[in-house]
């Protein structure tokens, strides 16, 4: 493989990373119980995959740990060069109360489908399954909760009030901006309390909208989808033109590759030829061949021959014997 094809395949693979990545950056959280009644009771929260693919959120850290405290703990490990997983993985070592990773091993629950959720509980047995986290919120005070991914980028982070109560829950609006943008300031929250159906807490299940306002606006400019369509076209043709011309491109680079590689043999070729060619003065096998047969036919001709052919009868000659030409009589016994 040439270099303008690695080049060409890295800078290939190099564009690919931020799409892989998107996924876990779109899970947000989405509903947060502090303590599920006056008796007691442990709260829970509920993320959501806002992405329209499957996402892995193995390996993700939650912490009730605040933004300037995640800060310091990287400012204090610059010099050292570690990665942030390292160091969000020392942190979990050093505070297991306060930080928490969703660990590996469980890729059939880990792996939430798009536009959906899963259900983290705060019961402070992190024994007990992959989802149930070390530590408890506090009633009657601030609950701060933060996501953070393997490499260190804070995903979405949420501060409870103090002033929820026992078995209400702070949530996402259901016919607010899906949160599915980190910091957008268009995020709108509330407390449910279970008590009508507009405030019926959905634990595990996300409160889905019935209108979408995005594809409302949209169908307001464009009522009749002459835009859409020449949108949807152009991203076709533009992939396809795309497609092209890597495969130009690539074309290129192996073709140039195989007439270098060819230029390569003839070189080889004629210089093992002119390896070959013997001495001035002497000459090659194929004419010292033919020079020695032409001799040896002339050294070894017959002499001169009269033209008279001359036969000997012979005895044991088959056409001598005329009984040997006879078909012989089989003999009956009796």
């Amino acid at each position: 493989m040439s270099k303008r094809t690695l080049i060409l395949v890295l800078l290939c693979a190099i564009l690919a990373l931020p799409t892989l990545a998107q996924g876990r950056k779109n899970v947000r959280i989405n509903e947060v119980m502090v303590q599920q009644d006056s008796t007691g009771g442990n709260g829970w929260v509920e993320f959501y995959n806002s992405s329209y693919s499957s996402t892995a959120v193995e390996q993700m850290f939650i912490t009730t740990l605040s933004r300037e405290e995640i800060q310091s703990v990287f400012d204090k490990n610059k010099g050292n060069k570690k990665k942030p997983k390292q160091i969000l993985v020392e942190l979990c070592e050093a505070q297991p109360m306060d930080i928490y990773e969703i660990p590996r091993g469980d890729e059939r629950h880990t792996k939430i489908a798009p536009r959906t959720h899963f259900v983290m509980e705060a019961d402070g047995d992190p024994k007990s399954g992959t989802f149930h986290m070390p530590f408890v919120f506090t009633l009657g005070k601030d609950n701060y909760i933060a996501l953070y991914d393997v490499n260190g980028d804070l995903v979405d982070d949420v501060t409870v009030p103090a002033t929820l109560k026992p078995g209400e829950t702070y949530a996402i609006k259901a016919e607010g901006r899906l949160p599915s943008i980190l910091d957008d300031g268009q995020t709108e929250w509330t407390v449910k309390d279970g008590k009508a159906i507009e405030t019926a807490i959905t634990k595990g299940n996300y409160n889905v909208r019935e209108v979408n306002e995005n594809i409302e606006a949209f169908h307001v400019k464009d009522p009749h989808g002459f835009w859409i369509a020449i949108l949807a076209m152009s991203v076709v043709f533009s992939a396809l033109a795309l497609l092209y011309i890597c495969f130009k491109l690539f074309g290129k680079f192996a073709s140039r590759n195989l007439q270098s590689e060819e230029k390569t043999q003839a070189a080889a070729l004629e210089a093992a030829k002119a390896a070959a060619v013997p001495a001035t003065g002497d000459l090659d096998g194929e004419k010292m061949a033919a020079i020695c047969f032409a001799l040896y036919q002339h050294l070894n001709a017959h002499d001169n021959e009269s033209g008279v052919l001359t036969l000997a009868p012979r005895d044991n000659s088959t056409w001598a014997n005329k009984a040997g030409l006879m078909r012989e009589i089989p003999v009956i016994k009796k």
